[in-house]
């Protein structure tokens, strides 16, 4: 099966499938130039326990600060106008960042090459399934989220759609006994990309 990457799917190819998902609907994904089920693009060492290395990694929490102002700033009223209905500006912004739930401490990746699934486990939360043949997977149906995963090479992408805009790119690869993930988030409040690094070493490795 052949199917887009993550870099060519844009947002109307992710509002469509999100549609989809919500409807019980969904298809797999449109024909493309790279099979992504392929299980010789994956590096299967990404499979394991890994520990978060907080000394090496970013803050998301830091990294978040300038978009959480962002959204305060402009959803602020303006002069004499009325304090709009629904959510507090703070409180919006907070639930455009909901779906970024990054490990505090440790993930557990399984991974399936020649079913096409990865499953990752962040902490005590719920497992994420995700698919790198071209189907869209439920990442949390209470946020109305979904999404794809795809081999780059020995690079495993992960990008999430909520239905607020919100879209998140997690790209994981292994270096040494080294594991790696880089964040991108995205919305149209913010005025930048919110983007981290986070880095792990093996469940059981010397420090």
């Amino acid at each position: 099966m052949r199917g887009l990457t993550l870099r060519q799917l844009g947002v109307a190819c992710f509002a469509a499938l999100l549609l989809m998902v919500l409807a019980g609907q969904t298809s797999a994904a449109p024909p493309g130039e790279r099979g992504l089920g392929d299980p010789h693009l994956g590096d299967p060492n990404l499979a394991g326990t890994w520990i978060l290395d907080s000394e090496r990694s970013d803050s998301p929490q830091r990294a978040s600060r300038r978009a959480l102002r962002d959204v305060q700033r402009v959803l602020q009223p303006r002069g004499n106008a009325p304090q709009p209905s629904g959510m507090p500006p703070a409180q919006r912004a907070q639930s455009l960042l909901a779906p970024l739930t990054p490990p505090r401490e440790r993930v557990q990746i399984d991974l399936d090459l020649e079913a096409g699934e990865a499953v990752f486990r962040l902490d005590n939360q719920p497992p994420r399934r995700h698919y790198t043949d071209g189907r869209a997977g439920v990442v949390d149906s209470t946020r109305h989220q979904v999404g794809f995963a795809a081999w780059e090479g020995n690079r495993l992408y992960v990008e999430q759609a909520h239905d607020g805009g919100t879209r998140i790119v997690e790209e994981w690869w292994v270096e040494g006994d080294r594991l790696s993930a880089a964040y991108e988030v995205r919305n149209s409040l913010f005025s930048d990309p919110i983007r981290f690094v986070l880095r792990f070493r093996r469940d059981g490795a010397s420090p």
